[in-house]
């Protein structure tokens, strides 16, 4: 009997022991620097695809921007079949009419090229490709599931983080909300972040989408289940944002802020990815699906009040986010007022 009960406290210090333990995952390869976008061939060849799905926002395949991803193809005798993804955030709909299109044209990958909408539709699409029995309502992250189409991310925008997390998000056009999953399945291969496809960018959208990205920092940093890797990404990340994004928002040529912002952007996905976000994100989806809200535009107008909120348990961290935001020694009241 003794020995019983024994048995039965060490199970249960191991359970609680287990709930204290944290995770860090990194995406296996980002690419970053001017012209990354040329080793688009040689990393699908590497990962034995002949026939690219290339996923990509509407416009710029209207501005001709994928030219020099067709050219990284062609010299590595990798096919192409172009989807130009419908603008807005991805529903349901579109990912299934995409997933049809790449089976008829035999397609062995996929490339998303664009913002987070085109990438988070692009991840739905090469793991649904591949578990044709599976829907994304029904998917947890404990799911398990057949290995999806190798993915290749190309970021056009700073902001998301998309290309380096386990995340999807994607509209049920029938309930008009927002469907959420985390599976190891979404992170892409490979993340190529090149400055010179997020030129074109408007400020509005550059300032926007640079508010996510800061989002995510902020939340990452201040979660409950931040850890030392996730900390230096995340106050990484908002420092290069605090410097970076007033010279990406008004001088938009500026290519060495533009790759700044694409690096915090990876960094503070990376963070959030392990540590998880808050209570801003809880709550920007629900505005954002039910009024067409831009998901950065939802998340700048949540973040100083939830700031406030959480400020008496979170003063040390929010005088660390201050600093590094500002560059310049800050309390708590100044980090949310510098937000």
């Amino acid at each position: 009997m003794q020995a019983e009960l024994q048995t039965a406290l060490f199970q249960a210090f191991d359970t609680l022991n287990l709930q204290r333990v944290k995770t860090f995952s990194v995406p296996p390869v980002t690419l970053c620097g001017l012209g990354a976008l040329g080793a688009c061939g040689q990393e699908a060849q590497a990962r034995g695809v002949s026939h690219l799905f290339v996923m990509v926002d509407s416009f710029l395949h209207q501005a001709g921007m994928t030219a020099p991803l067709a050219r990284s193809l062609a010299m590595k005798g990798v096919a192409m079949t172009v989807w130009p993804c419908p603008p807005g955030e991805p529903c349901i709909t579109d990912v299934c009419a995409a997933v049809a299109q790449l089976r008829e044209a035999a397609c062995d990958g996929v490339v998303a090229f664009g913002g987070g909408s085109v990438l988070d539709a692009a991840k739905a699409v090469a793991l649904l490709v591949t578990n044709p029995d599976q829907t994304l309502s029904a998917m947890t992250e404990h799911s398990t599931l057949r290995p999806r189409l190798p993915l290749i991310a190309v970021p056009t925008t700073a902001g998301t983080g998309s290309e380096t997390t386990n995340v999807t998000v994607i509209i049920d056009a029938v309930s008009g909300r927002k469907q959420v999953l985390a599976h190891a399945s979404l992170m892409p291969d490979v993340a190529i972040l090149d400055a010179a496809v997020t030129e074109g960018v408007p400020p509005n959208v550059t300032a926007m989408t640079g508010i996510d990205a800061l989002t995510h920092a902020i939340e990452a940093y201040s979660a409950l289940n931040a850890t030392p890797f996730t900390d230096s990404l995340a106050i990484g990340a908002i420092a290069m944002i605090g410097k970076s994004l007033p010279k990406a928002v008004g001088y938009g040529h500026d290519l060495a802020a533009r790759e700044n912002m694409l690096l915090a952007s990876c960094m503070a996905g990376m963070a959030f990815s392990s540590a998880g976000l808050g209570l801003c994100h809880a709550m920007a989806h629900q505005p954002g699906a039910a009024l067409h809200i831009p998901h950065g535009q939802a998340n700048a107008m949540l973040l100083p009040t939830v700031m406030g909120f959480n400020r008496m348990v979170c003063r040390e961290r929010f005088s660390q986010i201050g600093r590094a935001l500002t560059n310049k020694k800050s309390d708590d009241r100044d980090a949310i007022a510098a937000v």
